[in-house]
């Protein structure tokens, strides 16, 4: 029997469905092995939390790092500038680079350690006294926010395990000290935040250097 004849509207169709199927395919990412790794699964999570955080406080031009810093600023008087570094897991550079961030913002100042002329602590001023009120309260609902994807049981969990996972030393810390060779690296960079990069793009301009 021969085929049945198709109308060319409908000739037509097909051959404008073909391409849109192929588009669509061709869409698909592979992501490999990517999602059997810590790492990367950790890294999502953290861009999941980075864009929650921006959403809330990129208007205050304070980054996650920056609040982390702000906190251990307020809990310690007077803690020195390579002290806070270390703190935070970060090098010297780093560490300047958030001090002068946020001197530029108004909320920490540098004052002479009375017992090393050499050094200074840091402090935060009184307009960074009184706004991390407001930080920390907006911070404290982003967090309840964020969490909801979990119940109680399973946050508790997966604080619980973050802080076993985080507090365990690096392998390659473990084998260089092993060896007897230097200790890893610090992160020189403040943010490493892509998410912080959409995020100045939608702030006004005036706004923009105090997000970096």
């Amino acid at each position: 029997m021969p085929a049945p004849l198709r109308s060319p509207a409908i000739r037509n169709g097909a051959k404008a469905e073909r391409p849109k199927l192929e588009r669509r395919a061709a869409s698909v990412v592979d992501y490999g092995t990517l999602p059997d790794h810590v790492g990367y699964l950790l890294r999502l999570a953290q861009l999941r939390v980075w864009e929650d955080f921006y959403g809330r406080m990129g208007d205050t031009g304070v980054s996650p790092a920056l609040f982390s810093a702000l906190m251990l600023v307020r809990s310690n008087p007077g803690i020195q500038q390579s002290r806070l570094g270390e703190a935070l897991g970060v090098a010297r550079s780093g560490a300047m680079t958030m001090t002068d961030r946020l001197e530029r913002l108004g909320l920490v100042e540098r004052r002479a350690d009375p017992h090393d002329r050499r050094a200074y602590g840091l402090f935060l001023t009184a307009d960074g006294d009184r706004r991390m009120a407001e930080f920390v309260a907006r911070v404290q609902q982003h967090d309840m926010l964020i969490n909801q994807a979990l119940s109680p049981d399973e946050h508790r969990t997966l604080m619980q395990l973050l802080h076993k996972f985080v507090a365990a030393p690096t392998p390659i810390a473990e084998e260089r000290r092993a060896q007897g060779g230097q200790p890893a690296a610090r992160l020189s960079a403040v943010d490493d935040d892509p998410v912080a990069s959409r995020t100045k793009r939608a702030v006004p301009a005036g706004r923009r250097a105090s997000l970096s």
